[in-house]
């Protein structure tokens, strides 16, 4: 057995205790490796019923730190969710709606916290939660804890355990990606994709294919991860271009509503083209860059139309007009066309992959190249 000199004691808190450190700025609810808060309200809700209910509730993890200066602060290291949820309610965020007890919920169904009794609210305080107490632990520790115990409850995806083990500027650079005006402007991540740290793998897995190649993503991604997070001196100057690119598809495309480059599948397709293509592309003139900007266009909208009319007289049209701009024949586009959007079954396979890739960049290569 491994011996950190590590300190685990069990104790106990209030409700009124946890309140009292939240206030005080000693409890630190999300630390950088802590998911974003993702619980739906009826869960928030079936938590605030269990602790009515008097029932118990598995323990918090709290890593504690003291300072030569004897300054303390406790890091939520699991139970982030339970304590946000507990908190939220104590400021009448949420009233408790839906409640299962059917005595609870003749008394309390949809008040407030501060709209409950006082005899009610003076005993919701005094409620106990366990507490498992790490004490002054290093770093790496506390993550490896962080991961242990979620890994073994199956509570975090595959993302939110690289967040918690993987620290350092390749995370960092993932962060600055998902940041970009460009995941805004494109609107590729729903809320929840982003709370699970969706944004921050599909750039991984984006970044890594244009460093390494396109793969199958169930294989390779985190073999490549931790590659580029381990030597990532190595891919500073390659991190630093993809930001360029991002900005430049930013400023390029036309953004009106949803478009095909709104979807994860043909984003992915799109900055792996752009990667390859990065010299020319960033060697265009502002005329040239309303071209590429038409093109990308065209060619989302005759895919969508494509798949959604197959060869219909808007699918001809656009296809004509795209032929146009890139001096193709109507029949080269279509085929093109065609092949890209049979590559969009089974998106991540890795055949589908490389026709996608390969029908996108004969479109983009033919105006820039030429």
């Amino acid at each position: 057995m491994a011996d950190h000199g590590l300190k685990f004691e069990i104790e106990s808190k209030t409700v009124a205790e946890f309140r009292s450190l939240n206030k005080s700025g000693e409890l630190i609810l999300q630390p950088e490796y802590q998911r974003k808060a993702v619980w739906p309200e009826r869960a928030k809700v079936s938590l605030m019923e269990t602790i009515l209910l008097g029932y118990p509730i598995p323990e918090i993890y709290l890593s504690y730190e003291t300072s030569p200066e004897g300054e303390q602060a406790a890091s939520v290291v699991d139970g982030q969710q339970r304590l946000t949820s507990l908190l939220e309610f104590l400021n009448n965020k949420f009233p408790l709606d839906g409640l299962e007890d059917e005595k609870l919920r003749e008394k309390f169904e949809g008040k407030f916290f501060k709209e409950l009794p006082d005899t009610v609210r003076q005993e919701f305080f005094q409620y106990r939660f366990p507490i498992r107490r790490l004490s002054n632990l290093a770093d790496e520790f506390v993550r490896a804890v962080f991961a242990r115990v979620n890994r073994v409850n199956m509570v975090l995806t595959e993302q939110e355990l690289r967040n918690a083990l993987l620290p350092g500027p390749f995370n960092d650079f993932l962060k600055d990606c998902a940041a970009h005006q460009m995941s805004e402007l494109s609107g590729v991540f729903s809320g929840e994709r982003r709370k699970r740290g969706g944004d921050l793998e599909f750039y991984a897995e984006v970044f890594g294919t244009c460093i390494f190649g396109l793969s199958n993503k169930k294989f390779e991604l985190n073999e490549r991860y931790d590659k580029i997070s381990t030597d990532f001196e190595e891919y500073q100057d390659r991190s630093a271009e993809f930001l360029d690119l991002l900005t430049f598809l930013s400023q390029t495309i036309k953004w009106v509503g949803r478009t095909r480059w709104s979807n994860i599948v043909d984003m992915f397709t799109l900055l792996h083209v752009s990667w390859g293509l990065r010299k020319e592309l960033g060697g265009v003139k502002s005329h040239q860059a309303t071209q590429v900007r038409d093109i990308l266009d065209l060619f989302q909208r005759a895919v969508s139309a494509k798949k959604r009319n197959g060869a219909n007289e808007e699918t001809g049209s656009l296809l004509e007009s795209l032929a146009a701009t890139i001096g193709m024949s109507a029949d080269e586009t279509g085929e093109i066309v065609e092949a890209y959007t049979s590559g969009i079954r089974n998106s991540s396979d890795l055949g589908s992959r490389r026709v996608r890739s390969q029908q996108l960049t004969l479109i983009l290569s033919k105006k820039l190249k030429s």
